[in-house]
């Protein structure tokens, strides 16, 4: 089963991914934690040239799209797809949502090309789970105040909101996996909210990675609809 967690910086949503990774280590269920860019040699590699601000020439949107795309490829190949095969719990901290909500609606390059990429660096393997945590803008920016930004922390409140944009359109196509939840309440409020909607999934027996070619219509019964549901529960 592979579990994404999406949202911009500020969102919580680290750690989430990791607190809901130390629940299902607990009931012994093997858990693999990884985040992107990063998750392996070289994609730590590649994390920091990606998020490095001091570079003499700016770098490029289309080589920052591949760049994330090259380091995603490598984590696919090492870790992701080992670990699926082996049938444990992938928790990953970003993943191609991130790619079409930065790179497609901020960086403003074309979503098909963004798409195309994004499923040639993952086998066209998508989430079978994805917790998008939602928080205003304003509330991402107090959060972070003092911490210092990266590259793409730095990046323009504009910017972040065509991103926050980018993210709403992924969780209206993709109601099937994609869960909205409030990053505004408490992290333990935030925690059972999460915990429950893993819980109601596992019911349902998703065990491994869905390919984005194969018959769907099963799975387009998770909505936004079920979200409330299973929360109100």
């Amino acid at each position: 089963m592979l579990i994404t967690f999406e949202g911009i910086d500020g969102c919580g949503k680290s750690t989430q991914a990791r607190l809901l990774a130390d629940k299902l280590s607990e009931e012994g269920i093997e858990t693999i934690l990884v985040r992107e860019p990063g998750g392996t040699e070289l994609s730590e590699h590649v994390r920091d040239l990606l998020l490095n601000k001091h570079f003499k020439e700016p770098l490029s949107h289309e080589a920052e799209l591949l760049l994330f795309a090259a380091s995603r490829a490598q984590l696919m190949k090492e870790v992701i797809k080992p670990a699926l095969a082996r049938e444990a719990v992938v928790i990953c901290d970003r993943f191609t949502d991130s790619t079409v909500a930065y790179q497609g609606f901020g960086r403003e390059l074309p979503l098909a090309r963004v798409e195309e990429i994004n499923a040639l660096a993952t086998d066209s393997i998508e989430p079978d789970l994805t917790f998008l945590i939602d928080i205003p803008l304003e509330t991402a920016i107090r959060r972070r105040k003092g911490m210092g930004d990266d590259r793409m922390e730095a990046e323009s409140r504009l910017f972040f909101a065509h991103v926050q944009s980018g993210y709403m359109y992924l969780a209206e196509k993709h109601r099937d996996r994609i869960h909205v939840i409030d990053g505004s309440d408490s992290m333990e409020d935030t925690q059972q909210s999460i915990w429950r909607l893993v819980e109601y999934e596992r019911g349902n027996d998703l065990r491994h990675a869905r390919h984005a070619d194969e018959d769907r219509a099963e799975a387009y019964a998770y909505s936004f609809d079920v979200t409330s549901e299973v929360l109100a529960s």
